[in-house]
């Protein structure tokens, strides 16, 4: 069928090839050598080195969010004192300088939403301390947390698929072992085998949480008992209360503001911990130079 939005000058514009490269080395390699205009895709190094090779590189808002999933239903994320430490151990803006670009989440939604969340995500590690010995743990003489003799050990999970997912499972892994935590990590190929298996402890994700631009719908699969997403069934009567009202309203502010207090108690409950609202790296060459990958989301929103 005709695109009925292409104006009267599509027939004077040249084609444009689409290149998809499993390899990220080719695909740069193609780039320095003029053989490719827009590159998508650019880990943070890659990022940085071709800003200082002289190459344009553009950071745009991802839309996606980087965030983890904890196995509330055994071992030890089970306890809630343990998911308060660890979400307080962990430092956000250390992420985000490792992936030169982003902010730290405030939620669970790209911040240019309407909707997404006013949490603030705080490191403190001497509060973690205190959750840690409320829930039993004590530093040994090697200055590990353990629990009748058995070291605290998370076990951290991602996947290759996104990046910066491995980047930042090992950044917190490190965050753990200055804190006194065991941690375990793996890069998974399957990573929703592993969650549906209960294989891990945190296990760190990226998804367009609003591809629609409205939030029930990955609310609803994430936080609802039998949703697509609550791999480890977390229930809440109070947040099943507001997504059925978040269901009844319109968009709007008051709608909004639903999707804000769900958010604020998840961050309370932590099946959910909220990392990075990411930027994206792209690369261009000089003939489009000029290309903006993203405007204005807000405009679209």
């Amino acid at each position: 069928s005709i695109n009925p939005y292409y104006d009267d000058r599509a027939g004077d514009r040249s084609n444009v090839t689409l290149k998809v490269f499993s390899d990220a080395a080719a695909m740069q390699q193609a780039f320095e050598a003029g053989e490719i205009d827009i590159m998508f895709g650019l880990t943070p190094d890659v990022a940085e080195k071709l800003s200082a090779d002289g190459f344009t590189v553009k950071d745009y808002d991802a839309g996606y969010q980087y965030f983890a999933f904890t196995n509330i239903k055994e071992g030890p994320m089970a306890d809630a004192n343990v998911r308060k430490a660890i979400n307080m151990i962990l430092d956000r803006d250390e992420m985000v300088k490792a992936l030169k670009a982003g902010r730290v989440a405030n939620g669970i939604f790209a911040q240019y939403y309407s909707f997404a969340g006013d949490v603030e995500e705080t490191t403190d590690v001497d509060a973690a301390a205190n959750l840690l010995e409320e829930a039993g743990y004590a530093k040994n003489a090697d200055g590990i947390y353990e629990k009748d003799g058995e070291a605290l050990n998370i076990h951290l999970v991602t996947y290759s698929a996104r990046a910066d997912l491995p980047i930042l499972m090992q950044l917190a892994a490190s965050q753990l072992t200055a804190a006194g935590i065991d941690s375990k990590t793996d890069v998974v190929d399957d990573i929703n085998a592993s969650l549906e298996a209960g294989e891990y402890d945190v296990a760190f994700y990226a998804q367009h949480t609003a591809p629609s631009g409205e939030p029930s719908a990955f609310l609803n699969m994430a936080l609802v008992k039998d949703g697509s997403r609550n791999y480890a069934g977390y229930s809440n009567d109070e947040v099943d209360a507001l997504l059925a009202k978040m269901g009844e309203t319109e968009p709007g502010a008051d709608r909004d503001q639903l999707s804000k207090d769900v958010q604020a108690i998840v961050a309370e409950d932590l099946p959910i911990i909220y990392l990075v609202d990411p930027q994206w790296h792209v690369a261009l060459s000089e003939k489009v130079a000029d290309y903006v990958p993203i405007e204005d989301r807000k405009s679209v929103v």
